[in-house]
């Protein structure tokens, strides 16, 4: 793990080296949440209010708030796997160009050369 003082962290915040999309998208996961689950709630309580939805409409609003919750959590989930690609990709490229490199520095080797000349 690199040590980097807290100027070198802000600074690849600043220069796009590190994104805080992720890290936005887990603080709105968790607002989304509180919604969900106050929403939930609400339609809930709102059901013994109305006697003729029953059963049937308490069990419906507590299903709804269970999918709810999964399906935002999926979503949220597919939005940082988008930047955990990205950022996989970004090291693949990094390890390739760095073995391109280190080629290139050994067929310029002298003796390489004289090797591929004979």
């Amino acid at each position: 793990m690199k040590n980097k003082s807290s100027f070198g962290k802000w600074f690849g915040y600043l220069g796009f080296d590190h994104f805080i999309a992720p890290f936005l998208i887990k603080l709105i996961y968790w607002v989304g949440v509180l919604v969900i689950v106050s929403a939930g709630i609400g339609g809930f309580f709102a059901n013994f209010e109305m006697p003729e939805r029953g059963l049937g409409g308490v069990l419906l609003a507590l299903v709804a708030t269970v999918l709810s919750l999964l399906l935002w959590r999926l979503m949220c989930e597919l939005l940082i796997l988008a930047f955990n690609i990205y950022a996989r990709l970004v090291e693949i490229r990094n390890l390739l160009s760095s073995r391109q490199e280190r080629m290139d520095a050994y067929r310029k080797m002298p003796s390489v050369r004289a090797l591929n000349n004979e």
